[in-house]
């Protein structure tokens, strides 16, 4: 999804002026009318004639048409959008077709079995009653909710519980205002927390006898509950979910709770929004509509939010009414609305093919005449891919028009996105008229601008010659949703000119079904629409397609066309031997040089009769044999020279052939275009049935184009097509500007150096606002591609100043040749093998001098991972399923709907790091499918990546990547949802890679030689180049190292990437993609002075036969033991119980009572046991056993010692072994010591001397070897410290212990809501715990 603001790429397909611009507009005149134009300047309705046709009659306002609205949801409370013309409710349905509103309900509490108890008094003026309740303990939240009285009633006693968090729910804008109320309010709270400290140690009596300890404790505490401030996050509430069948209507009931009181029996439930069109506030403050529906037998409550304001203002173009206030109203304010959710709340509102395709098979459902979609990407292949499969269906088989955005990537030609490069869609271009330049944007009237494409109106033609269908008002003034805080706004962008089409097409429709009692096909409407479209007077085919759209003409082709032969019959033209192509365009030099050239093109009607031809109606099968149609051929230019007649004759899918000749040999430099259309024999008036476009660029093939005069007029593109020539890689641009009596101007420069298709066009392309000032020179680097054909595009923005300028531009190529022709992308480029050591890169100039100054860089570590789980699955039996065409339906067929299947896979991957607070950036992506979305082979693909507590960090899909995800040393989850209707197809990915895209902490340099020796020697012999120059026709090799130092966070299989700047002054234009494939990392040397070389002495006596053999059974014996304690460990820890335990452990003690770390493993498992056991000895036994094999005397005297050395060989080996047996007695006590004063039976005094005890031998954590017992010394401490009264020591204590686990954050909580004063904490620590160690199954 794309949009632009300011001419920066944002999502959704919009460009909107400045909130305070809106504000003005619209707060400073609300209601002023001028004329009858400008009445209807919110909506633009003039241009179309719309007023004129409703003028004719005000019920063809699209009244008995259904629009589905395929966005990002609308508000159902937004002004102008709760009631039709005709005062039927406007919203058809509200559904969530992405899933990310979903909330597993698949937990069940039987109510028919709870206790009903009596709730207070209830008293008002006229009587007391007693109202009974049920309350039940949620599964989930472990929270009790208090259920409404009739719950349970009747025949229904099973009520579905969930859970689901509020910022799951919120679009954008409204979270970040909540959490910034939140903030304001938790800090007014932590403010009165902290002034209650001071007034505690401000009111102490300095007398006291305990006056100095008391304050200095207080103070403690003062500082820490103000240090928790630097630690505030939010991560919202989570809201309790119940639904239950309602045992009289049979309808679904759903609680959402949004007062979060678990008191739901004041609450009004909600069915699913088509039942009685219920809908309610979120709450907090949000002002955010919501809605409910309930999926697959009440397993999955969907809780509809809109994701944004973009929905609600292309519903209100489309349709808004405002009674009394028509000035106000869309385009077609009779029409109804079906609101469908694309626009995923997970992915940034982005969409997904899952949405998509979910929103069409709603649609038709719903029987929807209209559907629009003002949302796009940019593609791989035009007219391919699963999604855009199921648009072109919706159209051709299920019989919706879809109206949608040709994108914001405009001025320069090939800037077409998807869908609006699908061959059955309405593809709209966005257009303004002088009228709306003076009332949406406040404009002087002037003659300088004749109306226009917007500049940032995306262009044709595709790769294979596709243009929009037509054009519309690209700006508007709608409503907004409430949960922005206003009420309307004025946007412009393809998202506004789409709906205005969609709307005046509802109006059309309407006008035939009620004057006429014509119904018009998809076919039939959009040929209606073209073959009426109006030229613009600034003609730009490429941008305006027929041109801009004319309601009065429509309707007026529609009644005098419908019915005649071919009118509802599509025509599928192509160009064979260019790949099916489905225009003719030429653009690159070697293309147009031969002059003359001959194509064939091939016409196809398109029958849509069902899927087995077998069972044709009567009426079908007189269609295929009766449709014979003569058609004459006609070029729009002399330039191109079709035969005079084809013939169309009659039979199954019959197509035809002629022949096309394309002469360029007489055109000038510059951009032409033609069609080649098809008129019945005859009837030139009912225009073309169908036509092929045909776009031809000559381009300047000097190869230094001269320095030319640009005459710039505003709204109108100037463009200079330049053949690059082979080998170059960048080129200069200098705009230059003289005496500028009306500067100074802003302009926009787009460059795109091909449109081969070989990638999408945004990859490449360059595009800046610049802003010319008098007598100046403006510079611009921009990527060429040798042999290919680079437009320059300039236009003037009519929004700053419409005043023309004549700027003078040269062009000048470069070139280092180290790029190549053909695009590379990140990891691919130049490659250093892991044993290779380094890659040459040749450098050459072949144009001119060139300046180099190289450096090379590695920046990321690409790692690939493989899932280790994949489970297939049906999808729902209620969203999934595809239609059948209206064919087989009509003919009765037994043709099914197609199911969709679905598959997940489960990856799990470790990030490292020196410390646990150290972290990695990190962007998963599936690389072999990235970048794809309408023309993905897969129907759709979402990921979600979790922590090993299942907290979810992110969510990412197939078209855009997230942002970077700051990951700690840990092990993370990553589950992947990919949808398709063919299992196997499913299947064949069941091993899908996935790339982990981790940012380094530190660039790593890859040093560049002039010479192979010194890169091979790594700078032995001689030091990296610094920069020099090539002159013109010279060459040199340069040489990438590898670097010297890699991270021992890579691993063996990880590829490093970066690039290779050749001058960094030019780093734009001079990147070369850099990839490493990193080797293993080295093999640690032993440490000199070990065992095996110092400690050794040569003369030192070999032990003898027996000696060898009692060591080998003492190691033969300690490893056998070891086992054993690692078998009883396991137990330990895989919570089994005593009898089973001890069964194992105790004939171990029996044979080795001495054994400490027997006797520490029986330890831990005392004191992790259940305490009811009455097998288990106490922790002081287990103590005694341990204390009773140490002697404290023994290793005080030992490690009180400061000289333990010997010169020796065999002393020092002995002394080693007793060194290593007193560290292994003085931890073993340690433990014990800890494990008595921490679990024991000790209260009050014997408690804090066995703490005491502890600290003879603890002095802090470093002498503790695992994180349990570091974690059982912290508690202890803390424990302590609240035994000797110091609550504000205890607190620092809690706060330094690290919060790592469930139990942590629990305990935290207690401590604070203990603590008193410190509600606010005591939430907030509950909500982020909920957060970290998620309750609730969030669906994928």
């Amino acid at each position: 999804m794309k949009s632009f603001r300011l001419f920066v790429v944002l999502c959704p397909a919009v460009l909107a002026v400045s909130d305070a611009f809106i504000n003005g507009f619209i707060n400073g005149h609300p209601h002023q009318v001028v004329s009858s134009s400008r009445r209807f300047a919110f909506v633009p309705t003039v241009e179309t004639k719309a007023y004129d046709l409703l003028s004719q009659n005000p019920t063809y306002d699209g009244r008995g048409t259904i629009v589905a609205v395929l966005d990002t949801g609308c508000d159902l409370k937004a002004a102008g959008l709760i009631k039709t013309s005709t005062g039927e409710n406007k919203y058809v349905d509200f559904i969530d077709a992405t899933g990310g509103g979903d909330i597993d309900m698949s937990s069940k509490i039987n109510v028919s079995t709870l206790l009903v108890t009596k709730a207070d008094t209830i008293s008002d003026t006229k009587s007391d009653t007693k109202s009974d309740t049920k309350v039940i303990t949620s599964p989930i939240t472990k929270r009790n909710l208090t259920l409404p009285e009739k719950v349970g009633g009747g025949d229904v006693h099973d009520v579905r519980v969930g859970a689901t968090r509020l910022y799951a729910h919120l679009p954008g804008s409204s979270k970040e205002r909540i959490m910034e109320q939140r903030k304001k309010a938790f800090l007014l709270k932590q403010h009165a927390s902290l002034s209650a400290l001071q007034k505690q140690i401000d009111d102490l009596d300095s007398s006291s006898k305990n006056h100095t300890l008391v304050k200095k404790d207080l103070t403690t505490m003062l500082s820490e509950v103000k240090a928790m401030a630097d630690s505030y996050e939010d991560p919202g509430p989570i809201l309790d979910v119940i639904s239950w069948r309602d045992s009289e209507t049979g309808h679904w009931k759903v609680i959402l709770d949004v007062a979060n009181s678990q008191d739901l029996s004041g609450q009004s439930p909600m069915s699913p929004f088509k039942v009685n069109n219920d809908v309610s506030d979120l709450g907090f403050g949000s002002e955010v509509t919501y809605c409910v529906q309930v999926y697959e037998g009440g397993d999955v409550v969907s809780i509809v939010t809109d994701a944004g304001s973009h929905g609600t203002h292309v519903a209100g173009i489309i349709g808004a009414n405002f009674e009394g206030e028509e000035g106000k109203n869309g385009v077609a304010s009779g029409a109804k609305i079906l609101a469908i959710k694309i626009g995923d709340g997970r992915l940034d509102s982005a969409e997904t093919g899952k949405g998509l395709v979910r929103a069409l098979i709603a649609a038709k459902k719903e029987n929807c005449d209209l559907i629009n979609l003002s949302y796009g990407e940019s593609f791989w292949q035009a007219d391919s891919g699963k999604v855009a499969e199921t648009f072109n269906d919706a159209v051709r088989k299920w019989g919706m028009t879809v109206f949608t955005s040709a994108g914001n990537n405009g001025p320069a030609l090939s800037t077409l996105g998807s869908p609006g490069c699908l061959s059955a869609l309405v593809c709209v271009g966005a257009y303004v008229s002088p009228q709306m330049m003076e009332t949406q944007y406040s404009m002087l009237p002037t003659a300088d601008v004749a109306e226009t494409s917007y500049s940032f109106s995306s262009r044709g033609p595709t790769p294979d010659g596709f243009l929009p269908t037509l054009c519309a008002p690209g700006g508007a003034i709608a409503a907004i949703p409430r949960h922005t805080l206003q009420s309307k706004a004025q946007y412009h962008g393809t998202s506004m000119s789409s709906p205005n089409a969609c709307g005046v097409a509802a109006c059309v429709i309407s006008a035939l079904k009620q004057g006429e009692g014509i119904t018009l096909n998809p076919i039939e409407l959009r040929r209606a629409l073209e073959n009426s479209a109006v030229d613009v007077d600034s003609k730009d085919p490429w941008a305006q397609g027929a041109g801009l759209i004319n309601a009065v003409g429509a309707v007026e082709y529609a009644k005098e066309h419908h019915g005649k032969v071919g009118q509802n019959l599509e025509f599928e033209v192509s160009i064979p031997q260019r790949g099916d192509a489905r225009g003719l365009y030429l653009r690159d030099a070697t293309e147009v040089e031969e002059g003359q050239q001959t194509y064939s093109v091939k016409v196809k009607p398109l029958f849509e009769h069902g899927v087995n031809s077998n069972e044709r109606s009567p009426e079908q099968l007189a269609e295929l044999l009766e449709t014979e149609i003569e058609f004459d051929l006609k070029a729009t230019e002399p330039w191109l020279t079709p035969p005079k007649k084809i013939a169309l004759l009659s039979g199954v899918s019959k197509e035809q052939s002629f022949a096309l000749s394309v002469d360029t040999s007489s055109l000038p430099v510059g951009a032409h275009f033609a069609r080649v259309q098809g008129f019945v024999s005859g009837e030139e008036n009912r225009g073309p049935l169908f036509s092929l476009p045909v776009t031809v660029i000559v381009p300047e093939v000097s190869p230094a184009p001269p320095t030319k005069t640009v005459e710039l007029e505003a709204g109108v593109p100037v463009r200079r097509f330049l053949a690059a020539p082979d080998g170059a890689e960048w080129a200069t641009v200098k705009i230059k500007t003289g005496e500028m009596k009306r500067g100074p101007n802003a302009i926009i420069l787009h460059a795109v150096p091909s449109s081969r298709g070989d990638t999408p066009h945004d990859f490449h392309e360059t595009k800046r606002m610049l802003t010319l000032r008098e007598h100046s020179t403006t510079t611009v680097q921009v990527p060429v591609r040798g042999g290919s054909t680079l437009e320059l595009c300039m236009q003037l923005s009519w929004l700053a100043n419409p005043a023309p300028v004549e700027p003078d531009v040269s062009v000048e190529y470069h070139s280092l040749g180290a790029r190549g022709t053909a695009p590379v992308a990140e990891g691919s480029g130049l490659r250093i093998g892991s044993a290779s050591g380094l890659v040459p890169v040749g450098i050459q100039a072949n144009f001119r001098s060139e300046h180099f100054k190289p450096k090379a860089e590695l920046t990321h570590t690409f790692r690939s991972i493989r899932p280790s789980k994949s489970t297939i699955t049906t999808g729902s039996s209620e969203l999934d399923v595809l239609h059948p065409s209206n064919a087989d339906t009509l003919r009765g067929s037994d043709v099914k709907g197609q199911q969709m299947h679905k598959m997940v896979l489960d990856y799990s991957f470790d990030i490292d790091g020196e410390t646990d607070k150290d972290t990695v950036s990190v962007v998963p992506r599936v690389a072999q499918l990235h970048w794809q979305l309408y023309d993905s082979p897969l129907e759709s693909l979402l990921w979600r990546l979790a922590d090993s507590n299942g907290s979810i960090l992110a969510y990412g899909g197939l078209i855009h990547d997230p942002q970077p995800i700051s990951l700690t040393k840990g092990t993370y989850k990553l589950s992947m949802l990919l949808r398709h209707p063919d299992t196997s197809f499913l299947d064949k990915l069941k091993n899908l890679p996935v790339q982990l895209r981790m940012k380094l902490k530190k660039n790593l340099e890859c040093s560049i030689y002039k010479d192979r020796n010194l890169a091979s020697s790594g700078g032995y012999l001689g030091k990296p180049v610094k920069e020099g120059y090539l002159r013109r026709g010279s060459f040199k090799d340069l040489y990438v190292a590898a670097p010297t130092d890699v991270p021992k966070t890579v691993k063996s299989g990880d590829v490093l990437v970066g690039s290779v700047t050749l001058d960094t002054s030019l780093p734009s234009v001079t990147r070369v993609p850099l990839a490493y494939e990193a080797p293993d990392q080295p093999i640690k040397a032993k440490e000199e002075g070990g065992e095996d070389d110092a400690d050794k002495d040569k003369d030192e006596k070999e032990p003898s036969d027996e000696e060898k053999m009692e060591e080998d059974s003492k190691a033969l014996k300690k490893s056998l033991l070891d086992a054993q304690i690692k078998n009883l460990a396991k137990l330990r820890k895989d919570k089994v119980g005593g009898s089973r335990y001890y069964a194992f452990a105790d004939p171990l003690l029996e044979s080795d009572p001495d054994s400490l770390p027997l006797l520490l493993e029986v330890l831990s498992f005392v004191v992790g046991e259940d305490k009811t056991s009455s097998t288990s000895p106490n922790v002081k036994t287990a103590v005694s056993r341990i204390t009773a094999q140490v002697s404290e005397d023994k290793l005080s005297a030992y490690f009180g010692k400061s000289n333990r050395v010997s010169d020796d060989a065999s002393d020092k080996k002995e002394l080693k072994k007793v060194e290593e047996e007193m560290v292994e007695k003085r931890d073993a006590l340690r433990v014990a010591l800890l494990m008595n004063a921490a679990h024991g039976e000790g209260e009050g005094e014997e408690f804090k001397a066995n703490v005491m005890k502890v600290k003879e031998w603890v002095t802090g954590e470093k002498d503790l070897k695992t994180d349990e017992q570091k974690k059982v010394f912290s508690k202890m401490l803390i424990k302590y410290e609240k035994e000797m009264g110091r609550a504000g020591a205890a607190f620092k204590l809690l706060r330094e212990k690290p919060v790592k686990e469930k139990e942590d954050w629990v305990e935290m909580g207690e401590a604070l809501e203990a603590l008193g004063g410190l509600d606010h904490w005591v939430v907030n620590f509950e909500e982020r715990r909920r957060q970290k160690y998620p309750d609730e199954n969030v669906l994928l």
